[in-house]
């Protein structure tokens, strides 16, 4: 065959057509609706994750626990195959009351704990945990919808403070973990409990350190053992959630749960100081 310039010209624009509208490869996507304390340690694991399955991809909306839990009861709008929740709670209520809803059992993949934390905005010291009487404004996470909002209400409700209305005197709360921290480190408020996870960041064998944002002023955390303020063990389970999905999307998600509790998905929990299951 003998090819002329027009005729080349044409071949080559037809190739570039073809190269134009060919469908890309399609990437198999999950979506996971995860409690706010975790959102910056899922945002780490899903990119870690991606580049070992490049073939999948992880979409994630934090929020509250129980807006997630309730957006998963009320018809599942925003498509959730997986719920990483702050508690054991939301998932069991889901596994036990709802099971049409959900996919084999809950699995716990974190321990969290509370900080009192205060920002380089506000320059109020609290290394020597909350003052009483209390005064100076502090906000928690809303604490009937965020566990570590209820953690911090539990501390709230012993000696010497016993407050029992929240928000009220010098509470406030705010709608999930994450905002807590954002309302601290903005300076609207002096001082608040807020997920360790945020600020902290360990690095093996045994150094913690709590300024990992840059703009931490002081802390002081509470364990839930202890002895003085003790608090329900914030342990946090995932589940599976029952949405369509395609054979590839089923496989991405199984493939991301067995990260979630591998050796890297495992070290990324522990670096952002999460006790391990």
């Amino acid at each position: 065959m003998v090819f002329n310039s027009k005729t080349e010209k044409l071949m080559v624009c037809l190739s570039a057509l073809v190269l134009m509208y060919s469908p890309a490869h399609a990437l198999d996507t999950i979506s996971v609706g995860v409690a706010a304390n975790f959102a910056d340690t899922l945002a780490e694991i899903k990119g870690n994750f991606e580049n070992d399955y490049p073939d999948y991809e992880v979409s994630y909306t934090a929020d509250s626990t129980g807006n997630i839990k309730n957006a998963i009861i009320n018809g599942n709008s925003p498509g959730y195959d997986l719920f990483l929740s702050a508690d054991t709670a939301a998932p069991a209520d889901l596994y036990n009351n709802y099971p049409s809803l959900v996919i084999g059992s809950p699995f716990t993949y974190a321990k969290g704990s509370i900080l009192l934390w205060s920002s380089t905005a506000n320059g109020l010291n609290v290394s020597g945990g909350l003052a009483y009487p209390i005064a100076d404004n502090l906000v928690i996470a809303n604490p009937t919808t965020a566990p570590y909002g209820a953690a911090a209400a539990t501390v709230l409700g012993q000696s010497p403070w016993n407050i029992t209305t929240i928000p009220g005197g010098y509470v406030y709360t705010a709608s999930n973990i994450d905002a807590t921290y954002s309302a601290v480190a903005a300076g609207t408020y002096k001082q608040g409990f807020i997920a360790k996870s945020k600020v902290c960041r360990f690095t093996p064998p045994s150094t913690y350190s709590y300024n990992a944002l840059g703009n931490t002023y002081s802390y002081k955390e509470y364990l839930y053992n202890d002895g003085t303020h003790p608090y329900s063990r914030i342990v946090q389970d995932g589940i599976k959630i029952n949405h369509s999905r395609t054979s590839g999307q089923e496989a991405a998600l199984s493939a991301f749960v067995s990260y979630l509790g591998g050796a890297s998905g495992q070290a990324t929990i522990s670096k952002y100081c999460y006790d391990l299951p």
